[in-house]
Formats: C-alpha cells, sequence, structure tokens
C-alpha cells in the first residue's frame, strides 16, 4: 500500500531527502527547538490573557489570537534567524521540516527514509 501525500509534503519529502545526513539532522535539530520556543510564546501569551481557565473554545480563540499579533510575527521572525544560525540551515531547509512535521507520520518516514536510502543520503529518525 502506497501513501499519498499532498503536494507541499511530497516536495518537502523530495527536497529533505536529497539532504547530506549532518544537514538532515541539524535541520531536525532546528524544528524541533523552532517548535518548542513557538509554543512556548503562544502558551506565555494564552496565560497572559487568562486562558489558564478558559474553555476550549475559549482557549483555542486565544492561540489564534496569539499568532495574529504583530509581536508573534516579529518573534518568529527572530527565531527564524536564530535557528537558521545556530543550527546552520537556511530557511528551505527549516521549511521542508516544519512542513513533514505537520503529517509526522510513521507512513511519512518510512517514505522519507526510502528516498534518502535510494539517493544514498542515510536515514534518519524523526523523533530527534
Amino acid at each position: 500500500m502506497t501513501t499519498t501525500f499532498d503536494a507541499a509534503t511530497t516536495a518537502a519529502i523530495a527536497a529533505f531527502a536529497q539532504l547530506d545526513i549532518y544537514t538532515a539532522v541539524q535541520s531536525l535539530r532546528a524544528e524541533a527547538d523552532y517548535d518548542r520556543e513557538r509554543d512556548q510564546w503562544i502558551s506565555d501569551y494564552i496565560e497572559e490573557h487568562g486562558g489558564n481557565d478558559a474553555d476550549d473554545a475559549a482557549y483555542d480563540a486565544l492561540h489564534a489570537q496569539a499568532q495574529a499579533t504583530p509581536e508573534y510575527t516579529q518573534f518568529i521572525a527572530a527565531l527564524r534567524k536564530e535557528m537558521r544560525e545556530y543550527f546552520e540551515v537556511n530557511d528551505d531547509q527549516l521549511d521542508w521540516i516544519i512542513v513533514l512535521r505537520d503529517d509526522d507520520s510513521d507512513a511519512l518516514w518510512a517514505e522519507v527514509n526510502r528516498q534518502r536510502n535510494a539517493l544514498g543520503t542515510g536515514e534518519v529518525r524523526g523523533d530527534l
């Protein structure tokens, strides 16, 4: 059985599969730190705006509100720059792994590693 991915995910798989093992692992690490820092910023925003006792709908609204602020936009720009510089990856490499994490299924990582093996770039674990 073959899993079908959307166009963006298929393109990200193909591009990520071509990365050398060092850059692939650095991209995974950069995304993990990016995701953790982004989630923390959003959590802090929600907490500051009374979201601790919010019901699910209110919490979701605060989550969306947080991401619509100019401060969030500035934070994300600075965070992406920091991740690129620290992990020595570029915007595309970070974006590819962000797209892959949106799926993050066993089928996706099996396809990533199938392509990486075919190209001789070496398997990676998606759970770094």
